[in-house]
Order: C-alpha cells, then structure tokens, then sequence
C-alpha cells in the first residue's frame, strides 16, 4: 500500500482525486441505498443527502491526501464552503444526468446505481478543474 501511495504522489493530482471520487462514490452509494432502499425516503432528498454527505467526506479526504500542504491558505470552513460550492456548480450535470436518466429507466435499485454512476463521471472533470483552480488555488499544481 505505501508503494501505491508514494506511486500516486509522483503523479498528477487528477489520479488522488479520482482515487478520493471513488471512496466519495462508495460513502454517496452506501448513504443512497440506506436512505432510499432501507429507510424508505423518498427518491430526491435520499439522493440529496447522499450528495451533501459524498461532497463532505470528498473535502476531508482530499484536504488530507490530493491536495496536502495546499490545504490551510485559509479557514477550514471556508474551504469546505468552496469546495462544496464548486461541487455543487458540477453538480448541475452529475445530477442532470441522474434524473435524466430516471426518468427513463425504471425506479429500482440497478438503474439508481447506472443513473448515479453516469451523473458521477460528467461531474468528475468540472469538480477536478474547480478543486484545482478554486478551492486550492493560491498554491494549487
């Protein structure tokens, strides 16, 4: 594991955030299907929540692991409300993209997984830019 990890901190930033999009993935899943399929919330503030909770744990692990020394230009909570305004602007198309695709598969479990895989992958690149550009950008790579 450390080999890996001293692999990823020679390279390019965009692969630690993709490697902390795939844990926020699994926490924005695990939070989803609780909340939808065990509890039984309604569809759009189960996914809301999954969201605010993915956007959380995606701020605290790449203020600890993508973008480390670069964290602490300012108030902590200043950053999470960047980062969380920045996810929220790449939001637009993840989400877009998950109703979108609600609206046309049907509402179970496997489409819900499908829809918010697809509305993950276009949000990536928007989300990356922001990070890199906004949220870390006094001394970002």
């Amino acid at each position: 594991m450390t080999a890996f990890l001293q692999f990823l901190q020679r390279r390019h930033p965009a692969l630690k955030f993709a490697l902390v999009g795939g844990i926020g993935f699994i926490v924005d899943t695990t939070t989803m299907v609780l909340l939808f399929d065990s509890l039984g919330l309604d569809l759009l503030p189960a996914r809301m929540i999954a969201f605010i909770t993915a956007v959380t744990s995606n701020w605290f692990l790449n203020r600890k692991f993508t973008f480390i020394g670069l964290a602490g230009n300012g108030a902590a909570s200043a950053e999470w409300l960047r980062f969380f305004i920045s996810a929220l602007l790449s939001a637009v198309p993840n989400l877009g993209v998950f109703f979108l695709l609600m609206q046309l598969l049907p509402e179970s479990l496997p489409a819900i997984l499908l829809a918010m895989s697809a509305g993950i992958l276009i949000g990536y690149a928007c989300n990356y830019q922001l990070a890199k550009l906004w949220v870390y950008k006094s001394t970002a790579p």
